[in-house]
This record gives C-alpha cells, structure tokens and sequence, in this order.
C-alpha cells in the first residue's frame, strides 16, 4: 500500500507550494476557454472559410493551454494532460492532412 500511496504523492501532489496538497483540476484559463468555444463553434458553423479560422484558433489555442501546463502545472498530472493537448493537437493536424 505505501507504494501506491508514493506514486499518488508523485503524481498529484502540488509542485509548488508546500501545503502537500492533492492538485487534480483547476478552473479552466483562457486559452482552454478559447479552445472550447472556438471547437464549437468549427463545429456548428458552415463548411468553409469560417469552420478553418475556427479550427486554426481552437489548435492553436490547445497548443498554448499545453504549453503554460508543461511549463508552469501545479501537479504532474497536470504537465501529462498538457503533452496529452498537445499530442492531440499534432495528431489532428496529421489526420487532416492524410499523413
């Protein structure tokens, strides 16, 4: 049991501060918010110009969230779903492009 209880602290406890808490979500910031809105509405709007910018916006917009996650997360779980975003990103742009 102590090594599950290790490998919990290793992966969710608080990188930077020294309370030893469990950090597991936070609220969304902006550039999650903006992929979300943005996926939406690539989705809803008509194919075309419009549905591409949408699409640009929301990849970039994950890209970036993943970026500030590996770069400043509280958790390493957190620096893992932010190389999760941008591997989905990649891996979108790769079926997108038929490769």
């Amino acid at each position: 049991m102590s090594h599950m209880k290790y490998y919990l602290d290793w992966l969710f406890k608080d990188l930077h501060g020294r309370n030893g808490k469990y950090v597991i979500s936070e609220a969304p910031n902006l550039p999650l918010i903006v992929f979300m809105v943005s996926i939406v509405l690539a989705v809803v709007v008509y194919p075309g110009f419009w549905q591409t910018s949408f699409a640009i916006i929301a990849y970039l917009a994950l890209v970036y969230w993943g970026y500030l996650e590996i770069r400043s997360g509280r958790s390493r779980f957190r620096k893992f779903l932010g190389c999760a975003g941008i591997l989905a990103v990649a891996g979108a742009l790769l079926l997108r492009l038929g490769i």
